[in-house]
């Protein structure tokens, strides 16, 4: 991801937060927005289908206490509906890349409302494991 595809991630983002976040009562702040994409340029990667961004798997690198090496932390994975056969092919390439700077584990995030069992099948069938779930509490 290069700052040049910071307009079409913030298009795949406002797709992304209608298909999935919005149902949560969560909304995505513009600035907040920018600061997570300048944060995760090194670390983050879209799919280009003739010349246009269809794809991200936004990620950053975290310490984690299970591990002795580096985790890749998923943020956002997501591509429009037309192109999500390129999804696996943007996982795969993220993949490859923790491979190539040494990160020991990949974590990947599931919306509850997402087709749930379906991305559980196929996370166990590229090898992953479930390994935790996360409960949301917004705090006035």
């Amino acid at each position: 991801m290069t700052t040049e595809d910071f307009p079409a991630a913030v298009m795949l983002t406002a797709e992304f937060a209608e298909e999935s976040l919005a149902e949560y009562g969560v909304y995505l702040e513009q600035e907040k927005l920018q600061q997570t994409f300048d944060a995760v340029l090194g670390t983050s990667f879209v799919a280009v289908v003739d010349g246009q961004v269809v794809g991200m798997l936004l990620g950053q690198i975290i310490t984690d206490i299970c591990s002795s090496r580096p985790t890749y932390q998923e943020i956002v994975w997501f591509v429009t509906k037309k192109y999500r056969k390129y999804g696996l092919r943007l996982l795969e390439h993220t993949e490859q890349w923790c491979k190539e700077q040494n990160i020991g584990r990949i974590m990947m995030s599931v919306m509850h409302n997402s087709k749930t069992d379906k991305l559980f099948s196929l996370y166990e069938k590229l090898g992953f494991r479930a390994q935790e779930t996360k409960f949301v509490k917004e705090l006035d």
